[in-house]
Formats: structure tokens, sequence, C-alpha cells
């Protein structure tokens, strides 16, 4: 990839409403060229969407709860069950294959110490068809890093 395509992208990621006009000043492009980089950038998959970040103790969700899962047996399609699980769990935000002592990581945003107790009191019901084996979850005390941006 270009130096200069990483330059757009860094701008991109740390203000994704920068205007064409902005972000092409300060590449050293013209925005035609500018324009004509971010939609190839787009089309390779580099630049997946762009969106706001939100503050969740603003918005009421002070409370995030981290799920270890360990399956009691893994399958092709344990993945594909999963995902489309999760599909339908608006409250988890991020979920993790992962290798070692479990199998997934998931990591849930809610509103209340209430509201995530329910939620582990259904979490077996609700994933019932994955076939989890154990699994145990944590509340987040205090956030010390919360950066969705990539080291470019």
């Amino acid at each position: 990839m270009h130096d200069v395509d990483i330059s757009i992208l860094k701008l991109l990621q740390e203000d994704c409403s920068l205007s064409l006009e902005a972000i092409s000043e300060q590449v050293n492009l013209s925005v035609a060229s500018c324009h004509r980089r971010i939609k190839a950038l787009e089309a390779k998959g580099a630049i997946k969407g762009r969106r706001a970040v939100l503050d969740a103790n603003i918005l009421g969700f002070s409370v995030t709860g981290i799920f270890l899962i360990k399956l009691a047996q893994d399958g092709p399609d344990v993945d594909r069950r999963l995902m489309q699980r999760l599909e339908r769990e608006p409250a988890v935000v991020t979920c993790y294959l992962v290798t070692g002592e479990f199998d997934f990581v998931m990591i849930a945003k809610f509103r209340t110490a209430a509201e995530y107790t329910d939620y582990i009191y259904s979490f077996l019901d609700t994933y019932e068809d994955i076939r989890i084996q154990s699994y145990t979850s944590s509340l987040v005390v205090r956030t010390l890093r919360d950066n969705a941006a990539l080291p470019l």
C-alpha cells in the first residue's frame, strides 16, 4: 500500500467526518485523486465502513461484561451458528474465536448490572444450540484503553 493511502486511512480512522477537501489538502493530493484513492481503498475492502464513536457511558451503557466460552464439542458449523445467533443479540458488541483454554471471547454492553445478571441467567438457554461446556463472565471495573484504531 502506498504511503499516501496510509495517510488517508490514518485521517479517516481519526475522523471519518473530514471533508474530501480537508483530506486531500492534508495528504497533498487533488480532490479528484484523493477521491479515487478512497474509492479504491473501499473497493479493496481496506475501508469497511464509517461510523461515529459513541460514548457508552453517556448513552447509558455503563456495564461491560466479558464472557469466556468453552465448547462441549466443536464442529465445522459452530462459527456460522454462533454468528447467526449473535445477530439477534444486540448486547454483544464483539466476539472472537480464540486459541487456548476457551474457544470464544465475547464482549457485551449493558445499561445496568441487573441487565447483565439477567443475561447470565439466560446465557445457556440463549446459546443452547452451540453446546457450551462451560463459561465464565466478568464485569469490567474500569476501562484503561478502548481504542479500535489500527496502529498504521
